[in-house]
């Protein structure tokens, strides 16, 4: 169960990272149109790469999806709300 709630944890956390590291990669350009390009790129990459670590995470933790769902949901939770009561100045 320890295990299938770490995974969890990787399936909030490495689709996001992967978003982050995409899109404010700096690529010679700030255009406008190609900082969005880059936002939808990497927000399907995102969902994909959930989707598949899902799949993974059911296959190998079918009996203990539990313990996975609730932790990727913690730590989803917890990410809205640090976004929520972070301040940019």
């Amino acid at each position: 169960a320890a295990v299938a709630a770490l995974f969890g944890g990787v399936i909030a956390i490495v689709p996001g990272l992967y978003m982050a590291i995409r899109v404010y990669a700096r690529r010679g350009t700030d255009e406008p149109k190609d900082i969005l390009g880059r936002f939808y790129q990497a927000e399907i990459g995102k969902f994909a790469l959930t989707a598949v670590l899902f799949f993974f995470g059911v296959s190998l933790f079918a009996k203990q999806f539990l313990p996975l769902i609730c932790t990727y949901m913690a730590c989803l939770v917890a990410y809205w709300v640090v976004t929520a009561f972070a301040r940019i100045d």
